[in-house]
C-alpha cells in the first residue's frame, strides 16, 4: 500500500539524539549536531486519543498501548503532526498551578515525536468549565472570571514550563468549546493567549470557534491582532452518518449502518421533535453537497476575515461501525477538501473508535481513505 507523498521539507538521514533537559519539560538537547535543521509543518497529523484524555477502564491515563513505535509507525505513513489531547483537569492544581508529575507520559511522546522528527501540538482537550460532552456539559469557564483567572494561570505556567521547547510544538487554548453564546468564546481565548505569551510570544498557537468548533460558528470569532495564531475547527458532517451506531449518541439507535455517498435514514424515531438534524432525513449526502460547500464556505470566510492564516482542521473521522468502504470514502473526500484549500489537518484518530491503524498493526480503511485523499490532490 502506497504511503502519504512526502510532506515535510528539510528532512535528511541525520539521526538527532536528544535528551530532556532537566527541569524544562520537552526542551530538547541535541547531544550530537544536526547537518540540517529539520523544518516542521502541521500539515497531516492524527490525533493520539484516550491516552492522556478521556481515559476508560482499558486505557488509563499514560498507559503503555501508546509507546515509541506508535510514533514510528506514524511517521512512516507520512504523517508530519501529532496532536495529544490532555486532560487538563489532571495537569492543573486547585489554584491553577501545574502538576508537573503528571507530564512524564507526554515529555516522553514529546521525546519520541523529535525523534521522528514529527510536530506535536499539545490539546487542552478537557478544561475545567469547558467540558463539550453533550452528557455532562459545563461552560461555567465563560462566565466565571474567577474560574478563568485560575485557568489563565495555569495556561501561564504551563507555557512557561514548555518555553524553551522549539516550533515543533504547538498550543491549543481548549477544545470544543461550547459557550451558551458565541461572542462569549473571545475574551477567555484573549486572556489564555494572553497568560500564554508572557513566556511563549513567538510560539504558535491554535484557537477555536464555538459550539464544538464547528465552522459556521467562526463568523462570530474576535481573533486576537497576533501573528502566531492558527484557527482550529472540526469537522464531522453529517453526525447521523460520522456517528452512526455510535454508543454515546443517539445514532446508537439506527437500526442498520448506512452508506457514504447515500441517503440519511428516517431519524424521526431517534431525534427529538424539533431537531434540527432532522431535516437530513431522506437527504442524500456525498462531497457535493455536504463536504465541498462547507469548505468553501470557510475558505470564503478565511480570505474575507482573516486572510493569510492558518487553518486546521484538527478533528474529523467516522466511527468504524459504518461500512467500511464508506468509511474509506469519507475520509478520502474530507482529506481532498481540505488539501484543496491549504488546509492542515489531523485525522481522529490512531487506535481509538475512529482508527488509521488497526489492532494487528496494518492500516484500516480510514487510513486506506487519507492516502487516497492525498494522491488525488496535486503536489504542493
Amino acid at each position: 500500500m502506497k504511503t502519504l507523498a512526502p510532506i515535510r521539507l528539510s528532512l535528511t538521514a541525520t539521526v538527532l539524539y536528544l535528551t530532556i533537559a532537566p527541569l524544562t519539560g520537552c526542551s530538547l538537547v541535541p547531544t550530537a549536531p544536526a547537518s540540517v535543521p529539520v523544518e516542521y509543518t502541521f500539515d497531516r497529523g492524527v490525533n493520539i486519543s484516550h491516552w492522556i484524555a478521556q481515559n476508560r477502564s482499558d486505557r488509563p491515563y499514560g498507559a503503555p498501548w501508546f509507546s515509541e513505535e506508535d510514533v514510528q509507525w506514524i511517521t512512516e505513513q507520512g504523517f508530519d503532526h501529532i496532536r495529544i489531547p490532555v486532560d487538563a483537569r489532571l495537569w492543573m492544581n486547585d489554584d491553577g498551578s501545574l502538576n508537573e508529575s503528571a507530564l512524564t507520559p507526554f515529555d516522553k511522546a514529546c521525546v519520541w515525536a523529535q525523534t521522528n522528527a514529527l510536530g506535536v501540538i499539545l490539546d487542552m482537550h478537557t478544561l475545567p468549565g469547558a467540558n463539550f460532552s453533550s452528557k455532562s456539559p459545563d461552560n461555567s469557564l465563560f462566565t466565571s472570571d474567577a474560574l478563568l483567572e485560575t485557568t489563565a494561570r495555569f495556561w501561564g505556567t504551563t507555557a512557561s514550563h514548555y518555553a524553551d521547547a522549539g516550533p515543533w510544538l504547538r498550543f491549543e487554548l481548549l477544545n470544543e468549546p461550547v459557550a451558551e453564546k458565541n461572542h462569549q468564546l473571545n475574551p477567555v481565548q484573549a486572556r489564555l493567549l494572553a497568560a500564554i505569551r508572557e513566556t511563549n510570544p513567538i510560539r504558535v498557537v491554535h484557537l477555536t470557534s464555538n459550539q464544538w468548533s464547528k465552522f459556521r460558528t467562526v463568523r462570530d470569532l474576535r481573533l486576537p491582532a497576533d501573528p502566531n495564531i492558527a484557527l482550529t475547527v472540526h469537522f464531522y458532517d453529517p453526525p447521523p452518518f460520522t456517528h452512526q451506531l455510535a454508543g454515546w449518541t443517539e445514532y446508537k439507535r439506527l437500526k442498520q449502518p448506512f452508506e457514504f455517498p447515500g441517503v440519511v435514514p428516517d431519524l424521526t424515531s431517534i431525534l427529538p421533535p424539533g431537531h434540527s438534524r432532522l431535516a437530513l432525513s431522506g437527504k442524500l449526502i456525498n462531497a457535493e453537497n455536504i463536504i465541498d460547500p462547507e469548505f468553501q464556505q470557510l475558505a470564503d470566510w478565511a480570505q474575507q476575515n482573516a486572510p493569510g492564516m492558518e487553518i486546521h482542521i484538527g478533528e474529523f473521522g467516522v466511527y468504524g461501525a459504518a461500512p467500511p468502504e464508506s468509511i474509506r470514502r469519507y475520509y478520502a473526500a474530507v482529506v481532498t477538501a481540505a488539501e484543496r484549500h491549504g488546509f492542515g489537518w489531523a485525522a481522529w484518530d490512531y487506535q481509538g473508535g475512529f482508527a488509521v491503524r488497526a489492532p494487528d498493526g496494518s492500516a484500516t480503511k480510514a487510513m486506506q481513505g487519507i492516502i487516497e485523499g492525498i494522491n488525488s490532490t496535486p503536489a504542493k
